[in-house]
């Protein structure tokens, strides 16, 4: 008996990460799969991260460590925040926020705290809504 090897034989690897400042504290970045990334966000207390929403890349938000103040809407709440009003929830360990494309947030670290973000389309630029910081992009 053969056994037939595909011509393109699936495989597992190791990767690294890197460190990315932020001016809310950091954010170590690693890719997985060519649809998919993962980063750990270390939130400084106080600190918030950009109001923002991502055209493609659908996310989910772990809390692993502290405490996260969270805004989000849908996807028209921009555009119609009576219609579709923001929503706010304190996050703690073991929560988790699932935002789709195009839909905003914002995270508020209440304390120091760290998040685990999943996402695909990892080359997806996320569009500013408002920033603290003056980053465009």
């Amino acid at each position: 008996m053969s056994i037939k090897i595909p011509k393109h034989a699936k495989s597992a690897w190791v990767t690294k990460w890197n460190r990315r400042e932020k001016p809310w504290g950091h954010e170590m970045v690693w890719a997985s799969f060519s649809a998919g990334h993962g980063k750990l966000l270390s939130l400084k207390k106080d600190s918030r991260t950009s109001l923002k929403y991502n055209p493609q890349k659908n996310e989910s938000l772990i809390v692993l460590t502290g405490k996260v103040h969270a805004k989000f809407g849908d996807e028209f709440t921009i555009l119609d925040e009576i219609g579709h009003p923001w929503q706010e929830e304190i996050l703690s360990p073991g929560m988790t926020l699932n935002v789709q494309s195009r839909c905003p947030y914002r995270l508020t670290a209440l304390e120091d705290s760290q998040v685990i973000e999943i996402g695909n389309h990892l080359s997806d630029k996320p569009v500013r809504i408002e920033d603290d910081y003056g980053r465009s992009e």
